[in-house]
Order: structure tokens, then sequence, then C-alpha cells
């Protein structure tokens, strides 16, 4: 009799072990993520003038143009990505 009870002692033990490692290993053990706090701010952009802009032929005109489109865009991608992965105040 006293070895089945040795031999259920070590399978709860077992047991409770294989289940507190599941639980440790599962991420229900860890306190949280900590975010870290991230200032963002659009930087200001010099203006251009418009006689400057005539010296440019209409295709590299629009060219800048929708290079510039582009970045910004880009910029608001990156913007939306470290605000998913860090504290932003608004």
């Amino acid at each position: 009799m006293s070895y089945r009870l040795i031999e259920s002692a070590w399978t709860l033990t077992i047991i409770a072990v294989l289940a507190l490692l599941a639980y440790g290993l599962s991420g229900c053990a860890s306190g949280g993520c900590v975010k870290p706090i991230v200032q963002l701010e659009r930087p200001v952009l010099p203006t251009v003038a418009e006689p400057a802009l005539a010296c440019l032929t209409d295709a590299t005109y629009i060219s800048l143009a929708l290079r510039d489109r582009l970045l910004h865009d880009a910029l608001d991608e990156c913007h939306l990505i470290v605000r998913e992965l860090a504290e932003v105040p608004q």
C-alpha cells in the first residue's frame, strides 16, 4: 500500500511541476510589458518659394511632389508602428 502512495505522490508532483512550467512559459506569470514613452514631433520643413520652382520642368516638379508625398506616407506608417510599440502622449 505504501508503494501506491509514493507512486501517486510522485505522479502528483510531476503534474504540479508540469503545470507550473506550463504556467510560467505561457506568459501568464509575467508582470506585463513596459512600453517606453516616446515624443513624436513632425519636423518643420522649409517652404520653397514659387520663383525657385520656376526653373523646374513639369516632370521634375511632379517627381518631387510624388517623392514628397511618399516620404510623408512612410513617416505616417512609422508613427503608427511606434504608437503601437510605445506610449506616445497625445
